[in-house]
């Protein structure tokens, strides 16, 4: 008998499976998901429309379709997996209207077909795209991310990284890469399982208290006797340098905190685009939240970005919402 898994995630690239997700999923261990559930699908939401339809024709959202069917047949994958297989499936993609492909009517018909993660799929579009989460000032909330966009003529895959890696966030939510590729590049800790096991021990630390001992007793198992002295001193230096130690936070708890603000001021920002109003009281976020509508947002973003020399984008990232949807009280429980 097939194993019925629970959750299925469709990316578009690496960075939203090994990057945010990775961290995310750590932060919000109660939502039960493993890195194997996620599944890179290579290219945008243009090229999975045409994968879509070679299957089931030009009027496909007339279907019920199977996903995990497409996709997993696109990728070869051995054995073909079935929507039946899970029990929710969730879609991330970026917005892509700098695609040579940008099709208003596609991306909308897309937002309405799916919305329903227990059946064909829920899907979250970003915009402009994935790094929007990043898009923010610290300390958060950050007043100015109410009126915050992008020229739709900005190239999202050159430019907009290039402005979102200057942002704090994203210092912060690399810093996890950070020190895993220093263990793996420069001390050649080659063994996924023990790189991970270092990683999780040092990022659990919470107080400056006999940090170098601290990070010397973890190092132990993990590094050469000769690295040890050199190496307890890198990270002492670049763990001290996050700042989240001074607040009695672990990496982690401090990236839980910090992923609670970004959901916030992001369903502050997605209120606006739809109902014209930002500021949101705490006792209110999850009455806003409940009535958010993707598509209605989706459509408002087009039709701001319709003019070539002055449309712009609202900078949104919807991705996050997986945890409010999953449950809200993952982010009322951490609100201060």
């Amino acid at each position: 008998m097939r194993k019925r898994r629970k959750n299925l995630f469709v990316v578009e690239g690496h960075h939203e499976k090994n990057i945010l997700f990775r961290l995310m999923l750590r932060c919000f261990p109660e939502m039960d998901i493993d890195m194997e559930s996620i599944w890179i699908y290579g290219t945008n939401i243009y090229r999975l429309e045409q994968d879509i339809i070679k299957e089931y024709g030009d009027d496909w959202d007339e279907e019920d379709i199977d996903l995990p069917f497409v996709i997993s047949k696109r990728k070869q994958f051995d054995p073909i997996q079935y929507k039946n297989d899970f029990t929710n499936i969730i879609l991330v993609f970026d917005y892509e209207h700098h695609a040579p492909e940008f099709d208003e009517c596609v991306i909308e018909k897309f937002q309405r077909y799916f919305t329903d993660a227990a059946d064909v799929g829920r899907l979250y579009i970003n915009y402009p795209m994935i790094e929007s989460y990043q898009h923010l000032h610290i300390p958060l909330p950050d007043g100015q991310y109410k009126d915050r966009l992008v020229s739709v003529k900005i190239n999202p895959g050159k430019e907009y990284k290039k402005i979102v890696k200057d942002f704090d966030i994203s210092k912060r939510v690399k810093f996890l890469t950070k020190i895993d590729d220093i263990l793996k590049k420069k001390y050649e800790v080659q063994d996924e399982y023990l790189r991970f096991q270092c990683v999780n021990h040092l990022l659990s630390i919470s107080t400056s208290d006999h940090l170098t001992e601290k990070i010397e007793q973890i190092l132990k198992g993990c590094l050469a006797e000769d690295c040890i002295q050199t190496a307890r001193h890198l990270f002492c230096d670049k763990i001290l340098r996050m700042g989240y130690l001074e607040n009695g936070y672990s990496y982690w708890s401090y990236m839980r905190k910090l992923f609670v603000q970004i959901i916030l001021q992001n369903i502050c920002k997605a209120n606006k685009i739809q109902n014209g109003t930002y500021d949101i009281s705490d006792g209110q976020y999850k009455t806003c939240f409940d009535k958010l509508d993707l598509c209605r947002i989706l459509h408002k973003q087009n039709e701001v970005g319709r003019d070539r020399e002055n449309g712009y984008i609202w900078i949104l990232n919807t991705c996050v919402f997986i945890i409010p949807d999953y449950h809200f009280d993952l982010v009322l429980r951490n609100l201060e």
